[in-house]
């Protein structure tokens, strides 16, 4: 059996009664009073999950030059990381990538206020719980469900309530072992973003399969997992016009 790593991250200090010195008692005060202090729930890191292992990325996306005020931020796994030709493919709409490969779903919920709410984005788009359905134990969709609602909650927590589109979990050659499971999940988190406000579920699923209903390696680099230049055409042409829709309040 797996043991959970007790973890708490807090986003404000909280303390117990205590008899402090004046000044010190009104500088905590004025802490905890500070915007995002009172609402921000604290998060506690899953068995099996380690967010820190990404701190070296996170420093270098935090740290990067913004194209625009409130940039359209794109989040997530390798496929966001590799999106290279991002701001082409939405010009004029300015875009910030913030993809850090290999990582999970919960990754992008720790590190939310690294990078992306301190960019005040006017929207964001996530590309995450790929990697959370791999290997010999991949994640249930339910888990991977719970990760999606988390990521929303928190994202509203801290206070950015800009649209949030999910891109659907690619059907990767390389993982077609676990097909059934991405077809649950994404089954599921399409299921959820449609009771929320705000949140997308922007599928382009479908096209990345064959007539069969199996992965087509056509779409995907010789690793047979990530996209290739035709699968980012692709992308393109379902997440752009959803992308511009949400802009314009449609």
């Amino acid at each position: 059996m797996q043991k959970a790593l007790v973890v708490v991250r807090l986003d404000c200090v909280a303390m117990p009664s205590l008899h402090l010195p004046r000044p010190l008692a009104a500088l905590l005060a004025l802490l905890l009073a500070l915007p995002g202090c009172a609402g921000t729930p604290p998060l506690s890191i899953p068995a099996g999950e380690d967010p820190l292992q990404w701190q070296w990325d996170i420093d270098l996306l935090a740290a990067q030059s913004v194209p625009a005020s409130s940039p359209v931020v794109f989040v997530g796994s390798s496929s966001i990381k590799g999106w290279t030709s991002l701001a082409a493919d939405m010009a004029p709409i300015p875009v910030l990538n913030c993809g850090f490969g290999g990582s999970r779903i919960f990754d992008t919920t720790w590190h939310l206020d690294r990078i992306v709410t301190p960019f005040a984005p006017r929207a964001v788009v996530v590309f995450a719980g790929t990697n959370d359905i791999a290997g010999e134990s991949p994640r249930s969709a339910a888990y991977v469900e719970e990760r999606f609602v988390e990521l929303v909650t928190r994202l509203r927590a801290l206070g950015c309530e800009a649209p949030l589109l999910y891109l659907a979990i690619t059907m990767a050659p390389s993982r077609e072992q676990h097909v059934e499971i991405v077809r649950e999940a994404n089954a599921r988190i399409a299921a959820r973003a449609a009771t929320m406000r705000g949140v997308s579920f922007v599928d382009a699923s479908a096209s990345f399969v064959d007539a069969s209903g199996r992965p087509d390696p056509k779409w995907f680099l010789q690793d047979r997992l990530h996209l290739g230049s035709a699968g980012y055409a692709e992308w393109t042409r379902v997440v752009r016009p959803a992308l511009e829709r949400v802009l314009e309040g449609r």
